[in-house]
């Protein structure tokens, strides 16, 4: 091969790469340039969003659930601090996993790992709620939803964004309960349920206590998603900050051995937006 040609080719290599990648932030295009070489580029820059509440005593907990407490065993004159931790497994943000209602089936720990990294969407029915605290997330908010955005992924996680999640600062407005004991806070109705089971999701989260409404009688809309073994998340925090699409969710829950319920961290992947991007968007 000529010289001349060796360097037409080098040109051309280098040229195609730069086509292909954006090389001042290390990264690559939405829809790379065709290019019969293989072209290595860096993943999109991504920010991470904490879902979780902050675990510590007096945190909100239901009717019957167990309360955080921890206790300092040993501190820094002993060489090192250490504490015992007393928590429910319903207590804070954490999964439902489907052996919470439904014998037999999956426990925490036998959550497949490639089911806790998934697509995640976010559903907004805070103004709704406003107007009413015992609103239920409907199969019609769903189907609107996706009138505009397309459906839920199939092996997502669909997230209801009630906005109750600002009440987790005051327990008493948190779980709400009137002058006969009953709990007012909003939910998700069986229909929504039964739809999201069709839609084959991984499961449903929700920044309240219960994915069934606070007044709930009965609650049809856990034994509806955990008897198909999905799964549910509670008690989510930070959901205004989270994309209606394009976060990935890590769900890094505990993985506790025969355990129906189980607390998690879970943290939102969310693409960074360009300027250029944000200003072609407005």
């Amino acid at each position: 091969m000529s010289l001349l040609l060796v360097k037409l080719v080098v040109v051309a290599t280098f040229v195609t790469c730069a086509a292909a990648c954006d090389t001042r932030q290390a990264r690559c295009p939405k829809t790379p340039t065709p290019s019969p070489k293989v072209v290595h580029c860096l993943p999109p820059r991504q920010r991470a969003i904490d879902l979780t509440h902050l675990m510590q005593e007096g945190m909100p907990v239901g009717p019957g659930g167990v309360p955080f407490k921890m206790t300092r065993l040993v501190d820094y004159d002993q060489g090192y601090r250490m504490h015992k931790l007393e928590v429910g497994a319903s207590t804070g943000t954490h999964v439902d996993a489907p052996a919470h209602f439904v014998e037999g089936k999956r426990t925490i720990d036998q959550i497949p790992v490639d089911e806790l990294v998934v697509p995640a969407v976010m559903i907004d029915v805070r103004d709704k709620v406003k107007a009413n605290p015992d609103y239920l997330l409907s199969a019609n908010d769903i189907v609107d939803w996706e009138a505009v955005h397309g459906p839920v992924p199939v092996g997502g996680l669909v997230i209801a964004n009630t906005g109750w999640h600002r009440r987790f600062v005051d327990p008493e407005k948190y779980v709400n309960q009137d002058a006969k004991g009953v709990m007012h806070f909003p939910g998700v109705a069986p229909d929504a349920a039964q739809l999201l089971v069709e839609r084959d999701v991984m499961g449903i989260g929700i920044d309240t206590l219960s994915l069934d409404a606070g007044a709930a009688q009965e609650l049809v809309t856990h034994r509806i998603m955990l008897a198909a073994n999905k799964m549910q998340i509670e008690n989510l925090a930070n959901l205004d900050s989270l994309p209606e699409v394009g976060a990935t969710v890590i769900i890094g829950v505990l993985p506790l051995a025969n355990g129906t319920q189980a607390q998690a961290r879970i943290i939102a992947l969310v693409p960074e937006v360009e300027e250029g991007e944000e200003q072609a968007g407005q």
